[in-house]
C-alpha cells in the first residue's frame, strides 16, 4: 500500500464512452480534490466522439498525471459487461489501497475523498462505502437521501455508481464473482450493492452528499426510466433472477417478496 505522510493512496477509475461534453469536469473535480493523495485512472472504452483525443490533449497541455487506458475494441454490444470489463482493466493498473469509481458523466465535491478514506480508515472493518448523491437533470437540482438498510424482500435502493468506493482487495474479488453475462441489462450499480449488502453483509451509506449525478437522456439508463416500458420491467426481472441466483449459489433463502410476485405477474403479462 502506497502511503505519503501516513495517507493512503486513492485511486479514481474514471470510465468513459462518448462523453465528450462532460468528461472533462469529472476529471477536474478530482484533480480539485483536498485528498492529494490520489491518481486518476481515465479508461475510454473506445468512444466515436474524439474523447481519447480530448483527454490526451487536456492531459499534455496541463502536465497531469493522468493515466489513459484506451480499450483497443468493444467486444460487447451490452453496456454492462463492458463497464465491468472496463473497471477490472483498470483496477489491474490501480495503486490505491481505496477506489472510488466515476462515471465520466458525473463529478465529485471537493471533499469526497478526504472524508470517504477518514470513514475507512476510523473502521477497518468497511470496505464498501457510498456516500448520497445529488441528482442533476436540466436545470434541476435534487439532494437525494438513500435509506441506510438493503432489503431483500423489497426492490433494493441504493445510491448509483458514482457513489460507491471501496477497498481494492475487495472490489477486484468481488467483480469476479458477479460478472453473470446471463443478465445484460443489469448494471453493476445493482449487482455491487446486492453483493456487498447480501451477501457481505457490508453496505454502509454516508450520510453526506459527496457525488453530483448527471441524469443525461442519452445514459446507458435511458430506456428504463417509464416504469411502463417493458424494458423496465425486464431489468427488474433480471434484477430478482440475479439476487436470487446469488442468494441460492450462497445458501440463503431466496426472494418471494410482494414485489417478486409483481414483477413475474408483469412479465407474463408482456410475454417477456
Amino acid at each position: 500500500m502506497k502511503k505519503t505522510n501516513n495517507r493512503p493512496l486513492a485511486s479514481i477509475i474514471i470510465t468513459n464512452y462518448n462523453k465528450s461534453n462532460f468528461f472533462l469536469k469529472a476529471v477536474k473535480s478530482s484533480i480539485q480534490q483536498t485528498y492529494k493523495n490520489n491518481e486518476i485512472i481515465f479508461f475510454d472504452d473506445k468512444s466515436t466522439d474524439n474523447s481519447l483525443n480530448k483527454i490526451k490533449n487536456f492531459k499534455k497541455k496541463n502536465n497531469y498525471k493522468i493515466k489513459i487506458i484506451s480499450n483497443p475494441q468493444k467486444k460487447n454490444s451490452f453496456a454492462t459487461f463492458n463497464h465491468i470489463t472496463a473497471i477490472k482493466k483498470s483496477l489491474n493498473q490501480a495503486k490505491g489501497r481505496y477506489i472510488f469509481l466515476l462515471d465520466s458523466d458525473d463529478y465529485f465535491h471537493k471533499n469526497k475523498i478526504l472524508e470517504i478514506i477518514k470513514t475507512f480508515e476510523t473502521d477497518k472493518n468497511k470496505n464498501f462505502i457510498l456516500d448520497q448523491p445529488i441528482f442533476k437533470y436540466k436545470k434541476k437540482i435534487i439532494k437525494k437521501k438513500y435509506p441506510y438498510k438493503f432489503s431483500k424482500n423489497k426492490w433494493p435502493k441504493f445510491p448509483p455508481t458514482s457513489c460507491m468506493c471501496f477497498e481494492k482487495k475487495s472490489l477486484k474479488t468481488v467483480l469476479n464473482k458477479i460478472a453473470f453475462k446471463k443478465f445484460p441489462n443489469l448494471a453493476i450499480d445493482f449487482r455491487l450493492a446486492v453483493y456487498y449488502a447480501l451477501i457481505l453483509k457490508k453496505f454502509y451509506i454516508h450520510k453526506s452528499h459527496f457525488t453530483f449525478y448527471r441524469q443525461v437522456e442519452e445514459g446507458m439508463d435511458s430506456k428504463y426510466i417509464k416504469y411502463r416500458s417493458k424494458e423496465w420491467w425486464k431489468r427488474r426481472k433480471e434484477a430478482f433472477d440475479f439476487l436470487n441466483l446469488l442468494l441460492k449459489k450462497n445458501n440463503l433463502p431466496i426472494n418471494k417478496g410482494l414485489d417478486f410476485f409483481i414483477t413475474k405477474f408483469f412479465n407474463n403479462i408482456l410475454k417477456i
